[in-house]
């Protein structure tokens, strides 16, 4: 019975593991990863004892079990955000352990051999893994144009931005998004008290590609329609647009991953 319970353990965990991580990956949710591990072995050890004792009750029990998990994961702002979130965790388990039966099939794998069915757990993660990723990707369509504009207050100067969803600039370096500005607006905003870290940002333009410098900036609050909706940690600022390649009544271009993870631009 004690190599059962070891073994039951062990695949609990790896399946809540991958579960849980990609949930908060998936609902671009910010977890302490602290958090995130107390309730990976919770939810382990809650799961064992409900397939010990598995019958009707237990199947009820470890399902209100899942919504207090999730709060505490989560800690939800309200009724509504608990009920995605838990909707989302069942479809993402659903998901998953139908690749992992689906490749046991497929290969004919005997998954009563505990290796063997860790072993297909690891391939089906990394198959699901990308398979959420490119969830992302569908829920672009429901991006209206009035979604697409923001304010930015940096360094206490407000700023009109609006997103390029074409744009996926990243300082290879650092793995940080980029924000373009107008070089009118370089002298304002970087100014000699800031002394903000400094690299270098790939910008491709008509005439190719080119070195500009880029400045790691800190704390800079987003606003739409005059309500604060998000604070970005840090983020890098390039000024290298020009006034031929921006509207008018924008100052700022926002690349399509700050959209999606900093402002909730798509909401899940």
């Amino acid at each position: 019975m004690k190599i059962y319970l070891d073994y039951i353990f062990l695949e609990n965990l790896v399946v809540n593991i991958v579960i849980i991580s990609e949930l908060i990956k998936f609902t671009k949710s910010k977890v302490s990863t602290k958090r995130e591990v107390l309730i990976i072995i919770i939810d382990t050890i809650l799961s064992c004892i409900f397939a010990i004792y598995s019958n009707f009750s237990s199947y009820i029990l470890h399902f209100l079990v899942s919504i207090v998990i999730l709060f505490f994961l989560f800690n939800p702002k309200n009724i509504y955000e608990l009920i995605k979130k838990f909707c989302y965790y069942y479809l993402l388990y659903f998901i998953y352990i139908g690749i992992v039966i689906s490749f046991s099939i497929l290969f004919k794998i005997n998954l009563e051999n505990i290796i063997n069915k860790l072993c297909i757990y690891g391939i089906s993660a990394i198959f699901f893994h990308f398979l959420c990723k490119d969830l992302w990707k569908m829920w672009k369509i429901n991006i209206a144009d009035r979604d697409l504009f923001y304010t930015l207050c940096i360094n206490g100067k407000k700023i009109s931005a609006f997103v390029d969803t074409g744009n996926s600039v990243k300082d290879p370096a650092t793995s940080l998004d980029v924000i373009f500005l107008k070089e009118c607006l370089k002298e304002e905003i970087i100014t000699k008290d800031m002394k903000p870290a400094i690299t270098y940002i790939n910008v491709s333009t008509v005439n190719g590609s080119e070195l500009k410098i880029g400045y790691i900036i800190k704390n800079i609050t987003v606003y739409k329609e005059k309500r604060e909706i998000a604070l970005i940690d840090k983020i890098i600022l390039s000024f290298s647009l020009d006034n031929s390649n921006t509207p008018e009544k924008y100052s700022a271009i926002l690349g399509y991953d700050t959209y999606l993870e900093n402002l909730k631009g798509v909401i899940l």
